[in-house]
């Protein structure tokens, strides 16, 4: 048994009981009938609660989906689902509930439950996935937004999936282009560790020998050999805190934030950065144009798909500016926005009245400038790591045989 509270379509407040299976069911009885839910309470055949277990509550504060990882690629499917059956028509309510249906008993599932609830409830859309635990990109609520306030909801939809697969697709290009940099570096450091520990201590005897002229690179490691045999277990402890404390450092948000400020002041790394920024603002500003949102709107929301702070900082500028009357290429070369390429297109888009067509431009070339300065750290970065791991095995076997060639002058 349910006791619901809602109001009819011409306004008018009603509430009851209903007897369904679940709190799915007893908003979908509802819905059939005209009712918009603002109020649902599961209860016992004698008006007594029944246990939390018995099935979701819309007012829970903290779906499943919050406690539980779901993939990026199960959440992609999600919305390109959504945006599929709004683009064809379905009621926004009914289209989450058949996706729910579809990923019941997955976390997947309890949190698109978790949504369709919110919505029964008068919620927004854009409210209702933020508060469902899902794990979007800033990108996507602020599309959501953007359509709901233009009534193109599920075309928004489907150009955040097509940014999220873009997004998908660099980072998988990504990751396996770091594997072979990684592998290097993982077996560079286990071959150090093995020299360490079972060659380095069988000359250690060279240490007592008081004629012996060991140079003091070599005497270093020689005594880092035999402290490695001597406190084993204390230097596995050592390195499992290092190996967690870093884990755990790079799981909070505001550490990742610090250590990409800080990647923006490298060399090849900061350029990338900086066309990864401007695609992702431009791809996001040509959208929401596209979509008929007002410019000044248009500013708002794809600030925040920025995600370094100097340039949120950038963008928030040119947004007054605009505000105040200036020209968007005009505040955009004041604050050092863009460069000159850049400009130009805008500044095009702005006389002609195609601002969306050109910033798209302007998305996809800087798009093809980040996978170029992308290919050009990795390509930098195989030599290096080759460079690193061979100076320090190289080290490390010269210093063994400088200890052992002192010993000449005690022959």
């Amino acid at each position: 048994m349910f006791k619901y509270q809602a109001t009819s379509s011409d306004g008018r407040r009603s509430k009851g009981t209903l007897e369904s299976a679940d709190t799915r069911a007893a908003l979908a009885t509802l819905a059939t009938q005209g009712l918009k839910v603002f109020a649902l309470e599961a209860a016992g055949p004698a008006g007594g609660k029944v246990p939390a277990s018995s099935g979701p509550k819309p007012s829970d504060k903290t779906p499943p989906s919050a406690k539980l990882r779901i993939a990026q690629e199960e959440v992609l499917l999600c919305i390109q689902e959504l945006s599929t059956l709004l683009n064809a028509g379905i009621p926004l309510a009914d289209a989450m509930l058949n996706i729910a249906r579809g990923h019941e008993g997955r976390p997947m599932g309890a949190a698109l439950n978790a949504s369709y609830v919110s919505l029964r409830s008068g919620s927004s859309l854009a409210v209702a996935l933020k508060t469902s635990g899902l794990n979007l990109p800033e990108y996507v609520h602020e599309l959501v937004k953007a359509g709901e306030e233009t009534g193109k909801l599920g075309a928004s939809l489907q150009s955040a999936s097509q940014q999220m697969e873009s997004d998908a697709v660099f980072r998988r290009e990504t990751r396996n282009a770091l594997t072979y940099p990684m592998v290097l570096i993982a077996s560079g450091l286990l071959a150090t560790l093995v020299v360490f520990v079972f060659v380095v201590p069988k000359f250690a005897n060279i240490l007592t020998n008081p004629k012996a002229d060991i140079p003091a690179f070599s005497r270093w490691v020689l005594h880092a050999g035999l402290w490695l045999v001597n406190n084993k277990i204390f230097a596995g402890v050592i390195a499992a805190s290092t190996v967690t404390g870093a884990w755990l450092a790079l799981s909070k948000q505001t550490v990742r934030d610090q250590l990409w400020e800080i990647a923006t002041t490298l060399p090849v790394m900061g350029r990338w950065i900086d066309h990864v920024e401007l695609a992702r603002w431009a791809s996001m500003f040509s959208v929401l144009l596209q979509h008929h949102v007002p410019l000044l709107d248009a500013l708002r929301h794809s600030q925040n798909s920025l995600a370094g702070r100097a340039w949120r900082n950038k963008a928030e500028l040119i947004a007054r500016d605009v505000r105040a009357g200036q020209g968007l290429a005009a505040a955009m070369q004041t604050h050092h926005f863009l460069d000159s390429v850049g400009l130009n297109l805008v500044r095009v888009g702005e006389q002609s009245g195609k601002l969306a067509h050109t910033t798209a431009s302007l998305a996809q070339m800087h798009r093809t400038h980040a996978q170029q300065s992308m290919k050009q750290f990795l390509i930098l970065l195989e030599p290096v790591t080759i460079l690193l791991v061979s100076v320090l095995l190289g080290g490390i076997m010269i210093s063994v045989m400088l200890a052992i060639t002192s010993l000449t002058n005690v022959i």
